[in-house]
């Protein structure tokens, strides 16, 4: 299978790297996605914006899970995500089917445009 990379997609295709929503389900590999979309990571670097991210992340434990995954632990994993400068916080986390994998949604509150799009202050609203 030919490997296209995410940059030149959205370059060549989608003809922006400002995306309002992303949806990742490619089996144990969105650990390294996420990662790159914060602190010095080729994505955060590249400019590429996405205001929500969900993922299902892939349980290493799972019998089936890739090798570049079995050693990493989900909870550090996010711990350390939220720990680098990342515009993205976790707003939704549930586990999924039996193994258990995560559903994760990730907002962008940093980003001026993805703040408008999903109204964050008015999750701040002291009234």
């Amino acid at each position: 299978m030919k490997v296209v990379e995410l940059t030149k997609i959205l370059d060549e295709f989608v003809e922006s790297r400002f995306i309002h929503y992303l949806t990742i389900d490619i089996e144990g590999f969105e650990y390294g996605i996420l990662r790159e979309l914060i602190g010095n990571g080729q994505f955060a670097k590249a400019a590429i914006t996405f205001c929500q991210i969900d993922a299902e992340l892939h349980n290493p434990k799972f019998p089936n899970a890739h090798e570049s995954i079995k050693q990493l632990n989900p909870v550090r994993f996010i711990l350390d995500f939220l720990d680098q400068p990342s515009p993205y916080i976790p707003i939704f986390n549930v586990p999924y089917l039996k193994h258990p994998h995560q559903k994760v949604s990730f907002v962008n509150i940093v980003d001026p445009e993805c703040r408008r799009a999903f109204k964050i202050e008015s999750y701040f609203d002291k009234k």
